[in-house]
């Protein structure tokens, strides 16, 4: 599973591009930058009053790093993944909901979901106002690709794919998942 994983990120690498299904407002954002962006720590400890930190020590008067740079860094060694995609988050909710933000456009584009799957992928679709279109998985809880295929339009971003599968616990078979991920060009949330 993990030689079929890389091999086939990597050809996803060669074959996708993710700024064909950003969004065009999303790609003109210029980030927002702190004074803890700005400053990259030399290991000395920084006040930064700027930025209303308070300078009496007391255990919650700094701000973390916005960048999580020192994370990032730990978990792109371990996982051999460049930092740059590396993407963490307040939990998935917050996670999920930026994808939402960064790739579907509001009244316009529709994810898939798999019933019965985790229910906040339909609560985040109702609130970026995107078209959740549903797709029953079959008898033994596997995925119905060629239902999926068939549902899946130009205007199709995402498809959630929760493993294990919250709430029927069970993983999906491997090959049904490549010949999905290999026919859909957009995002695949595995």
């Amino acid at each position: 599973m993990a030689e079929w994983s890389r091999s086939h990120n990597r050809e996803m690498k060669n074959n996708f591009k993710l700024d064909n299904i950003t969004r065009e407002n999303v790609k003109r954002l210029k980030p927002y930058s702190s004074a803890r962006d700005e400053y990259v720590s030399d290991g000395s400890n920084m006040i930064f009053l700027d930025a209303n930190e308070n300078p009496f020590e007391n255990g919650v008067n700094r701000y973390p790093d916005p960048q999580q740079r020192s994370l990032k860094a730990v978990l792109s060694t371990q996982k051999g993944i460049l930092e740059e995609n590396i993407l963490l988050g307040n939990g998935s909710d917050e996670v999920l909901d930026l994808l939402f933000r960064a790739f579907c456009e509001p009244k316009s584009d529709n994810i898939i979901t798999l019933p019965p799957t985790y229910g906040m992928y339909s609560v985040l679709a109702n609130i970026n106002v995107v078209e959740n279109r549903e797709v029953l998985l079959l008898k033994h809880f596997q995925p119905d690709v060629d239902t999926i295929l068939r549902t899946i339009d130009n205007q199709s971003k995402m498809v959630f794919i929760c493993s294990p599968n919250n709430p029927t616990g069970n993983s999906f078979d491997s090959e049904r998942i490549e010949k999905l991920l290999k026919s859909f060009h957009g995002l695949g949330s595995y």
